[in-house]
């Protein structure tokens, strides 16, 4: 019998699924960060920086070498840069929504 796929593994897939589809409004984001128009979360902000330089720094916790395990610590870290990276695509959504309709207004 196949095992059935968890709610929060389905999430976890929506939430990727989400950046995937909405990747040109990350990048754009991102832009308007950098630019200083737009101000991401302090916690997303941090994620993101600390997520980036663990990637890069070859300092891990379970080293990189042993086959598996190695890798895996690396793709938790993805893993929460994507969930916090999805939590603020939504804010920057809303902060463009309610821009355009302040400048209709």
């Amino acid at each position: 019998m196949p095992k059935l796929t968890s709610a929060r593994q389905v999430q976890n897939i929506r939430h990727g699924w989400h950046l995937f589809k909405n990747r040109r409004t990350m990048w754009q984001m991102l832009r308007e960060v950098l630019k200083g128009h737009y101000r991401m979360s302090l916690f997303t902000t941090l994620v993101f920086i600390l997520a980036i330089a663990y990637v890069i720094f070859p300092f891990d916790l379970i080293p990189d070498f042993i086959p598996v395990l190695g890798w895996l610590d690396d793709a938790a870290v993805i893993f929460l840069l994507f969930k916090a990276l999805h939590k603020e695509t939504q804010r920057y959504i809303q902060f463009k929504a309610r821009i355009r309709r302040n400048s209709l207004s």
